[in-house]
C-alpha cells in the first residue's frame, strides 16, 4: 500500500477506536445523570466526528474506484502489448519457415 493510503487507514481506524472506547465509557457512566448533562453540551463533537468518518468513508470509496479504474487500464494496456509481441513473434516464426535454409555449395 502507498504511504498516503496507510495514513488514511490509520486515521480511519483511530477514529473508530475512539468511538468504540467512548461508547464503552458512556455505558459505564449511564447511572451518572450529572455526567450525561455535561456531555450534552459536547454533543457537537460527536456530530462532527461522525461527519468526518462519513467523509473518510466516501473518500475511501472514491479512492477504491479510482484505483480499480487505473488497474483495469493498466491491465488492458499490458494485454495489448502482449498481443502485439505475440504477433511479432508469430511473424518472425512464419518468416523463418518461408525462407529456405541456404544449402551448402558442393565442391
Amino acid at each position: 500500500m502507498k504511504k498516503n493510503r496507510l495514513i488514511f487507514y490509520s486515521v480511519f481506524g483511530a477514529l473508530h477506536l475512539f468511538i468504540f472506547f467512548f461508547s464503552l465509557y458512556m455505558d459505564g457512566q449511564k447511572e451518572n445523570i450529572q455526567f450525561l448533562f455535561q456531555l450534552q453540551g459536547k454533543i457537537w463533537m460527536l456530530k462532527y466526528g461522525s461527519l468526518l468518518l462519513l467523509l473518510l468513508m466516501a473518500a475511501n470509496v472514491i479512492l477504491h474506484y479510482r484505483d480499480n479504474r487505473r488497474n483495469q487500464r493498466e491491465k488492458d494496456q499490458l494485454n495489448q502489448e502482449l498481443n502485439t509481441l505475440k504477433a511479432k513473434l508469430y511473424d518472425l516464426q512464419e518468416g523463418a519457415k518461408k525462407t529456405p535454409a541456404p544449402e551448402n555449395p558442393s565442391k
